[in-house]
């Protein structure tokens, strides 16, 4: 198999709350994601809250290339909260980048 750049590209985003928002940063980021559904080239944005970290979540993301990610993460997504939601973090966003393989749930 042939893992090479190029295509598809996966992030997770780690996001830490302000103390006792959690759920409220959440719930901002599920907003978000329904603006996503609509985005070309988005394949996978699901936003998880930590099992034990009660202010943490995590944004997993799954583009049909860097085009894509960029294009929709750069656009207007104000009315879907975006604003709200750098104002519930406590810091900045962490990223890591990722080359998706395949797996259930992913579109082939």
């Amino acid at each position: 198999m042939d893992f090479g750049q190029g295509g598809r590209i996966g992030r997770y985003v780690r996001m830490e709350a302000l103390p006792g928002k959690g759920s409220v940063l959440a719930g901002k980021l599920l907003t978000v994601a329904e603006g996503m559904r609509g985005a070309p080239g988005c394949e996978l944005y699901v936003v998880n809250l930590s099992a034990d970290e009660p202010d943490i979540v995590w944004v997993t993301e799954v583009w049909a290339d860097e085009a894509a990610s960029d294009s929709a993460l750069s656009g207007d997504l104000g009315e879907a909260g975006i604003g709200e939601v750098i104002e519930l973090l406590a810091g900045p966003p962490e990223l890591v980048d990722l080359t998706p393989l395949g797996g259930p749930g992913l579109p082939r």
